[in-house]
């Protein structure tokens, strides 16, 4: 089964709002200090994060996108999603009651969360400087 170039935006989107209200909802639960919430909101945030990441690939690859906006927007991405380990093994060390306080969690996750609100920008402008590929603009779907 193939999926739409529509099909495609609306699993990007929905991935990503999912995304939001988990990370919202690990955020707040933080705060309330509901430990073992908290970390399990965040393996739920993890799915749907992969997840939204496998729709903009996918979609990414049906956009002729310019040069210059996808190698900005791309960098920044990679940053974003390998810096993801920075704020798990610092909650995690805080967790097991290591030598990292919840202080440098909490900067180390918001420094973290930055990177990801600039590469949702960048993806933003790199799809709107960006056309869909005559092959994959969507046609009535037969089936």
């Amino acid at each position: 089964m193939t999926i739409s170039t529509t099909g495609m935006h609306v699993g990007l989107f929905v991935s990503l709002g999912i995304s939001v209200v988990l990370l919202v909802g690990a955020i707040v639960l933080a705060h309330k200090h509901k430990t073992n919430a908290h970390i399990a909101t965040i393996a739920a945030f993890l799915v749907a994060f992969l997840t939204t990441l496998g729709f903009a690939e996918r979609l990414g690859m049906r956009y002729d996108l310019e040069s210059v906006s996808m190698t900005i927007h791309l960098s920044i991405a990679i940053t974003a999603t390998l810096g993801a380990l920075a704020p798990i093994a610092t909650g995690l060390l805080h967790w097991r009651g290591n030598k990292v306080s919840r202080g440098t969690h909490k900067k180390i996750a918001l420094t973290w969360f930055g990177v990801v609100v600039l590469a949702l920008g960048t993806g933003v402008w790199m799809l709107s400087a960006g056309s869909v590929k005559p092959e994959f603009r969507d046609v009535a779907e037969a089936k």
